[in-house]
């Protein structure tokens, strides 16, 4: 999983693999079924690649500051050049996947191979000879492939061979017809079917590969150059950015968890999650590290699309959403799919939407608030919307939720929970009084000061620091975040506590980097069976809460140590296995991207959340 590459186009993302294959690809949309997918299922899943038909030699990267894939291959017989990207801006005609192949010297045989298995090998294929192409019909996919020389139709699909000489270029696309096709989905604003800050790139008929690829290492070039950012590993930071630009849905502006689905916390266990919604836990988070890197249409476009989610959403708010606001995201097992080295179930859709998650209504009130300290106003115009989620948190905060990591077992009074339940009322005092908003401030007052006693009064253990949830004296390592989310002072007794008890309680004993972090202690009941790694964005957690405590040098060492834990290409994934820091669960993430630039924003003192405005 950590030797993944990821390229894109706003819309959905390709995962490619070291040896030249798309592992994943859900056309179109990212949480569309995919068409091919040996990511998870390696017999069944398909299959999409282009590589030397000798057995060779192969070295892998990124183009800098791009989301363009560059492998190098040296045979017995020569050595070849392929850039590999998504078209973007998107070409008017539809999504791209675009292979630009360059001899380097000698003479090269490529093979390519096209099997597809739409809607999970559910649905047939059915292939056309166009005059200069190949017409596919996979499932609800018209798809046109575009090969150098000629190309075979067999019973399992496409094959294809072409050799490519020293100095001489070629290239291959494969483009998803009329990606854009149809009315805007809900919710979808003027950026509908045009990649964030761009216009659409050219049609196929106006490029050749080298022009769109060429196009495409331009503008993501352009785009990383407005990056702000001079702080400790900058690479990272952009990489990251990269990531979660990448993760971001362009008609709307939503940005999801993760491109992949299923893909395990446990290496053949059974938790394994859809993360190709938006969560609204994340909101805050996501919307501090879009402004503070100087992405603003980025973060201006994910804040409309909050606004527009919450404006038709019922309460209680659903924690996530798809891409386009709607919900209904059913859960369903594909019982026919292997899994992930034979991690089932796979799963479409996430029964977590019909929990309770009282954090989300923290997230986004903060959400406004990180709006006004960036001078943009565009969430404080929906200011009827949040007020009614103030409301609801004053009427509802003394009940139990799911918390955020959405245990399947019971709700409990989790500390954390209850914490961002308090930001809700906090900032929705603080913008009503400074901007002269309606609401019922006098009671959002009293409910928020009730709340505030009721945590230090049922939410710390005799040690004094916070805990997992009433009456349970564990720890979490979601309780590092209440510094950060203004709270409590990063350097009070409290939590210092909390940290000290958090490294104590949840590092694992065989854990082989400091600060990999247990989300909370493995004992402890969630409802489901098994155990998983060590999540990522606990451990950036902790370098923001040592850095808000003054321990700066923990800090530093905690996040380098981290660093090395990057992908092959710098992505990370959600989970680490602690021994052997192998990638778990889905990706990229985008909450553990997110977290790596957060936390190297406090480590460079220039985080743009605060606790409220100034």
């Amino acid at each position: 999983m950590e030797s993944l590459a990821a390229v894109g186009d706003g819309h959905s993302l390709a995962l490619l693999s070291p040896g030249g294959e798309v592992a994943w690809w859900c056309p179109s949309r990212f949480d569309a079924d995919p068409v091919v997918w040996p990511l998870l299922d390696t017999v069944r899943g398909g299959r999409l690649a282009l590589a030397p038909e000798e057995s060779s030699e192969a070295h892998m990267r990124y183009e800098p500051d791009t989301a363009v894939v560059v492998y190098e291959w040296a045979t017995p017989t020569g050595a070849v050049r392929v850039r590999v990207g998504m078209a973007w801006p998107q070409p008017l005609d539809g999504q791209q996947l675009v292979w630009n192949v360059e001899g380097l010297h000698g003479q090269v045989a490529l093979a390519f191979a096209f099997e597809p298995r739409p809607e999970f090998g559910r649905n047939d294929w059915v292939a056309e000879r166009g005059r200069d192409d190949v017409a596919v019909a996979a499932g609800a996919h018209e798809l046109r492939v575009h090969v150098p020389g000629s190309i075979e139709v067999h019973d399992h699909g496409l094959a294809g061979r072409f050799t490519v000489a020293a100095d001489e270029q070629t290239g291959l696309r494969v483009r998803v017809a009329e990606t854009c096709r149809g009315e805007a989905p809900p919710g979808a604003d003027d950026t509908f079917c045009a990649p964030l800050g761009h216009d659409h790139g050219p049609t196929a008929a106006e490029a050749s590969a080298k022009d769109l690829v060429a196009a495409t290492e331009a503008a993501w070039q352009n785009w990383s150059s407005g990056l702000v950012f001079d702080g400790p590993r900058r690479d990272l930071v952009v990489r990251s950015a990269i990531m979660l630009k990448l993760l971001t849905y362009a008609p709307t502006g939503a940005v999801i968890a993760a491109g992949t689905t299923s893909l395990p916390e446990e290496v053949g266990g059974v938790r394994n999650w859809d993360y190709r919604c938006t969560w609204l836990r994340d909101a805050g988070f996501t919307l501090n590290s879009l402004y503070a890197l100087g992405c603003r249409h980025e973060a201006h476009a994910y804040a409309r699309w909050l606004c527009r989610t919450t404006h038709r959403a019922a309460l209680p708010l659903k924690p996530l959403y798809s891409v386009d606001g709607s919900t209904e995201l059913t859960e369903r097992e594909i019982g026919h799919v292997e899994g992930y080295r034979g991690s089932r179930p796979v799963r479409v859709g996430n029964a977590a939407e019909g929990q309770l998650q009282l954090d989300t209504y923290g997230e986004l009130l903060d959400c406004l608030a990180i709006c006004e300290v960036m001078a943009d106003d565009v969430m404080r115009q929906r200011w009827p919307v949040f007020r009614r989620l103030v409301d609801f948190v004053a009427d509802n905060w003394p009940h139990p939720d799911h918390g955020i990591w959405e245990v399947r077992d019971h709700p409990r009074h989790f500390v954390h929970s209850k914490a961002q339940a308090w930001v809700a009322l906090d900032r929705g005092i603080r913008l009503a009084r400074r901007y002269g908003l309606d609401g019922d401030t006098d009671r959002w007052q009293q409910e928020a000061t009730a709340l505030r006693n009721d945590i230090f009064r049922n939410g710390v253990r005799d040690d004094g620091a916070f805990m997992r949830a009433y009456g349970e004296p564990t720890t979490d390592a979601a309780l590092l975040t209440l510094s950060s989310i203004g709270f409590i002072e990063g350097n009070t007794a409290e939590m210092v506590a909390t940290i000290d008890a958090v490294v104590d309680e949840l590092t694992p004993p065989t854990a082989r980097t400091p600060g990999l972090l247990w989300r909370y202690p493995p004992t402890d009941s969630d409802g489901l069976p098994g155990g998983e790694g060590t999540f990522t964005l606990c451990s950036l957690w902790l370098v923001s809460a040592l850095a808000l405590a003054g321990r700066t040098t923990e800090a530093r060492d905690i996040f380098e140590g981290l660093c090395q834990h990057a992908g092959y290409l710098g992505l990370f994934s959600e989970e680490l296995d602690p021994t052997t820091g192998m990638h778990l669960g889905n990706t990229p993430q985008a909450f553990t991207h997110i977290g790596l630039i957060n936390a190297a924003l406090h480590r460079s003192r220039q985080p743009a959340r605060h606790p409220h405005p100034t």
